[in-house]
């Protein structure tokens, strides 16, 4: 099994504000859907939240939470990493979608990150963990086109672990 980690961030490492992204880019929604149908997604509670309390189509969801009563309809829920690995091992593949704190939990695990970058900074609250480039190499970067409805220039960005 692999485990991947997607997030988009801006120049300044800010993922979220106000339990939102305070940017929009429809191409990165786009982008991420791609990336996740048809896939094992993990996030926290306040990313959950974030999306309305709902799975997300074609997608399985997985919740990690302290809270043991915690039981939204539409997902399966996780309280340790170790929990989350062993559901993840399911498919071939488990996506790890945040947030700030999840994703700190499952670097050290994961074996690809799927970046867009968006080139501008962002006022937030959350911010990606600190990241060892040394251990990663980048495998594609594609440049994503600005437009009126894309604001920012960014790019999306896949990397692998090459330890």
């Amino acid at each position: 099994m692999s485990i991947s980690m997607i997030w988009a961030m801006g120049s300044n490492g800010v993922i979220g504000k106000d339990n939102d992204m305070p940017w929009h880019l429809p191409r990165d929604f786009a982008f991420f859907k791609a990336e996740t149908l048809g896939k094992r997604m993990l996030m926290g509670r306040k990313t959950w939240d974030s999306l309305g309390g709902k799975p997300l189509k074609d997608r399985t969801s997985l919740v990690m939470t302290r809270d043991t009563s915690f039981n939204p309809e539409g997902a399966e829920v996780v309280h340790t990493v170790e929990e989350a690995i062993n559901e993840g091992q399911k498919p071939d593949e488990l996506m790890v979608i945040g947030g700030s704190e999840i994703y700190r939990m499952m670097l050290p695990y994961a074996d690809k990150l799927i970046v867009t970058r968006i080139d501008e900074a962002f006022d937030g609250d959350t911010y990606f963990p600190n990241v060892d480039w040394s251990l990663w190499k980048e495998v594609s970067n594609i440049k994503g086109i600005r437009d009126d409805k894309n604001p920012y220039d960014y790019q999306f960005l896949v990397y692998e672990r090459t330890e």
